[in-house]
């Protein structure tokens, strides 16, 4: 820039000597500020042309800011979207199991000498009917004792590290009307016999899978998947099983190597949990 500013002072120079100044006569006009004037004026332009260099330069960051901002958010709500459509799915394939199990208890009520008075199976859809009418009552035989026992246990921590065929300890006890449920062991055992509901609920790790299964007395009878290569997910399973005093039910990682690898584990924090309670009294 300074071969600029040597050139406009030439220019001036020239300038002078074109309107019939005298070289010496330019030089003296120079000398008093003509050329200084236009190195200031240029000083002035660059200083101008840097200070939006260095505008340009931050407009450019805060654009990229923003356009990484948007990338972030919209992925941030796509995961938050992704999450609640699963649960959703979960929701309804619960819900399906649960319709399932009604009616297998219905059938077997029937058969087994119980009475269902004014069974509807609108119930619960929001009919608007005289709800007189609508009452639901299961009547047990009059032979019947049936005593409570109800239990309902969550994990707290994450089971970290599991091996196949081990039980899963739900730590965390809500209910535990009758005793039943043994938190140290993970196992529930029958002190009445009867006809019992049990219910599994297991969630994964983010990105991991794991394979369950519920056992009555070291036999399994239903397994449970949950996984997901995104996100966390959750995995159900109910079952109503036949049981005499003195049998056990309990969770454990099932025997599959293919999803059962590495550090097996289950995500705590209250999301996964297993429940059970007793039906009916049987003789």
């Amino acid at each position: 820039m300074a071969s600029i500013k040597r050139i406009i002072c030439f220019a001036v120079i020239f300038e002078n000597i074109y309107l019939g100044l005298s070289e010496r006569s330019a030089l003296q006009n120079d000398e008093s500020g003509y050329c200084l004037k236009f190195e200031n004026r240029v000083s002035a332009l660059e200083n101008v042309m840097k200070n939006l260099h260095e505008e340009k330069i931050m407009t450019e960051k805060k654009m990229d800011y923003i356009r990484q901002e948007m990338v972030s958010s919209k992925a941030q709500y796509e995961g938050k979207f992704n999450i609640l459509e699963k649960e959703l799915k979960t929701t309804r394939e619960q819900l399906s199991n649960a319709k399932d199990i009604v009616t297998n208890l219905k059938n077997y009520m029937l058969l087994n000498g119980f009475k269902i008075d004014d069974f509807d199976e609108n119930y619960g859809h929001g009919v608007a009917e005289d709800t007189a009418k609508r009452e639901k009552r299961v009547l047990l035989p009059s032979t019947s004792t049936a005593s409570s026992v109800a239990f309902s246990a969550s994990l707290i921590n994450h089971q970290e590290n599991l091996s196949v065929y081990q039980k899963i300890r739900f730590d965390y006890v809500m209910t535990n009307v009758g005793s039943g449920y043994d938190p140290a062991a993970g196992v529930f055992k029958a002190t009445v016999p009867g006809l019992y509901f049990f219910t599994v609920v297991i969630m994964s790790h983010a990105t991991e899978d794991i394979e369950t299964q519920i056992v009555k007395n070291g036999i399994q009878i239903v397994n449970t998947y949950s996984g997901d290569s995104t996100t966390w997910n959750q995995g159900s399973q109910s079952v109503v099983l036949q049981l005499n005093a003195g049998d056990t039910v309990y969770i454990q990682i099932q025997d599959n190597k293919g999803v059962n690898d590495g550090n097996i584990r289950i995500f705590g924090q209250s999301w996964s949990s297993f429940s059970g309670f007793l039906i009916a009294k049987t003789q």
